[in-house]
């Protein structure tokens, strides 16, 4: 395949940039469409099909769409009503390999054009496919915000939605049809773990009193929500040898079929449905109502594609797990379903700790799929399911309990004092350097880390980026907390940002960093700047150590020798003053 650079990318993308043109003004008002026209099919119409290379905070999008045998390349800024547009059409082979960028960030539409008699305006009306399919809206044109305020719409033309968002074109690519105002989901009983368990139980006993078939149990949730551990897995035994659990991981179609259709220019990634068999699991779970046997692939992992099969005999309760168990086609054969819920900061920590442990990646390189791939296609396709569940089950992180699966803390001690240098290279003190250091601290969208005594952060130290996450506080005569950080690249810190939007404060220090007797302490100038307002916290010796077995002998040790009053130590972080 040509790389991009071969077939003029750049010229794509150089084609009338802002700074360099005043770009044209598309002026357009959005609509739902309360009845359709009669004779629809008789209008002209396009398939098209279109993705988003790149969609930025402030709403810029640069977009790809095929419109029947046509390619095209669209830069949009601004937002509302009124926004900016530059459009170039490019050739096949271009967007054939700009395609894969768009994975996640997809749909499909008939645009039908009509021409409204009374007005001369032309009415775009999009028949949604795919994911969005029952979702029907129009766009019209005009030529000024002058004539767009003084437009009436024809009476088979509903609510206006040009304001909102959830319906732009990029955020239904990006996470679908939004459910309206949660009435999808309102009615849906939902139970902490333990007596969802139960309710889910007596759902399931419910249901095997009232037919002589098996009963189909349904769990879907997020990547590391415990739908297998801590549901899956507790049914089967509850029900014993009633019961078998049908893993979806089986029904990965494999690496064969996804290089096929990345070479088709259609790149998926694993955490998509359409990289699962989902027609054959409801095809065999029919199977197995009727009470007949299948032949139910395995699925290797490490070979990346199916290398057998196994006989599974009906019996009465079949559990499947997975994260699409709730998907429309699977939905359909399940008798009892069920969601287990976690917020988004609950499931990076533990998939965080999870795969740190059972994989040996890097944070880093966990956090940068999580906020590329995983969160992203979590939105699209696994939340979404969650209006055709029986119950949900909340089954939130603990920080206290799970925090300390990091198997590292931190234990520090502060106080407010100031060291002379002299002083502490004659007491034997090593001056390592100094640094400055500006810490942010975030709050996640579902929940507040003040409340649950967690904190968050990214540290800018130079060229680096570092984030750090402690666990609630140990009891101890120090500030002892779990913890865990690593370093971030820029592109990972952006997706983080997406998660982790609200910055509470930040803390700036200039630090003198020293080592003594095998401990590591500073002397720390401090700044906090919280709502726009900076205030001098004034100098403090910090002292630090990870070494779990000894770290309060040798910071007491430490203190001692630095003649610094224990009494008046400090076990708050800067971030709480």
């Amino acid at each position: 395949m040509n790389s991009p650079e071969s077939i003029g990318q750049d010229k794509i993308f150089s084609a009338e940039r802002p700074e360099e043109k005043e770009q044209p003004k598309e002026i357009e008002k959005k609509f739902f469409v309360e009845v359709l026209p009669e004779n629809l099919e008789h209008f002209p119409h396009d398939e098209v099909v279109q993705g988003y290379v790149a969609i930025a905070e402030d709403g810029t999008e640069v977009r790809l769409r095929k419109k029947g045998d046509k390619y095209f390349q669209t830069v949009k800024s601004g937002g509302g009503k009124s926004r900016s547009e530059s459009e170039v059409e490019i050739t096949k082979e271009q967007f054939n390999v700009l395609w894969g960028t768009t994975a996640g960030k997809r749909l499909e539409k008939t645009r039908y054009k009509i021409n409204d008699a009374t007005t001369g305006l032309l009415i775009e009306l999009d028949v949604y496919g795919g994911d969005l399919t029952g979702l029907v809206t129009a766009e019209i044109e005009f030529e000024s915000e002058d004539a767009s305020d003084k437009y009436v719409a024809p009476t088979w033309l509903g609510k206006e939605i040009t304001e909102d968002k959830r319906y732009k074109n990029q955020n239904l690519a990006l996470h679908g049809i939004p459910s309206k105002e949660g009435k999808d989901i309102v009615n849906i009983p939902e139970y902490d773990l333990e007596a969802g368990l139960n309710e889910l139980t007596s759902l399931i006993r419910e249901k095997l009193s009232q037919q002589d078939g098996p009963v189909v149990v349904e769990v879907a949730g997020g990547s590391a929500s415990g739908k297998t551990s801590e549901v899956a897995e507790k049914l089967k035994k509850i029900f014993g040898g009633e019961a078998l659990i049908l893993s979806m991981d089986n029904y990965y179609r494999g690496r064969t079929f996804m290089d096929n259709e990345a070479e088709k220019g259609n790149v998926l990634n694993w955490d998509q449905p359409e990289a699962l068999n989902l027609e054959l699991l409801q095809e065999q779970l029919g199977s197995l109502k009727e009470g007949q046997q299948i032949e139910m692939p395995i699925y290797s992992f490490k070979a990346s594609e199916a290398t057998g099969t196994e006989v599974i005999k009906p019996c009465r309760v079949i559990i499947v797990e997975g994260l699409f168990a709730l998907n429309d086609i699977v939905a359909k054969e399940g008798d009892v379903k069920a969601f287990v819920d976690i917020g988004t900061h609950g499931r990076i920590l533990r998939r965080m700790l999870r795969d740190v442990e059972r994989t040996g990646q890097k944070p880093s390189d966990i956090m940068k799929y999580f906020s590329e791939v995983v969160e992203p296609m979590h939105e699209k396709y696994v939340q979404s399911t969650k209006k055709n569940a029986d119950i949900v089950l909340k089954n939130e992180y603990s920080p206290a309990v799970e925090a300390q699966r990091s198997g590292l803390h931190e234990v520090q001690l502060k106080f407010k004092a100031e060291l002379d240098s002299e002083n502490l290279r004659r007491l034997g003190a090593e001056r390592l350097g100094s640094v400055e250091q500006v810490d942010y601290y975030y709050n996640p969208k579902d929940r507040n880390l003040v409340e649950t005594d967690e904190i968050l952060r990214i540290r800018d130290e130079g060229d680096h980026k570092i984030l750090t996450y402690k666990g609630p506080r140990v009891k101890s005569e120090y500030r002892k907390r779990p913890k865990f950080e690593f370093e971030v690249d820029g592109e990972t810190e952006e997706k983080f940002l997406s998660i982790y939007g609200e910055q509470i404060k930040s803390i700036r220090k200039e630090r003198i960093l020293y080592q003594m007797s095998g401990v590591a302490f500073s002397v720390d100038s401090v700044i906090k700047i919280e709502n726009g307002i900076e205030t001098n916290l004034g100098k403090f010796v910090e002292i630090r150590s990870t070494d779990k077995e000894k770290s309060d002998d040798k910071i007491k040790e430490l203190v001692s020798k630095l003649s610094l009053p224990m009494s008046e130590g400090i076990k708050k972080s800067y971030f709480e003053m």
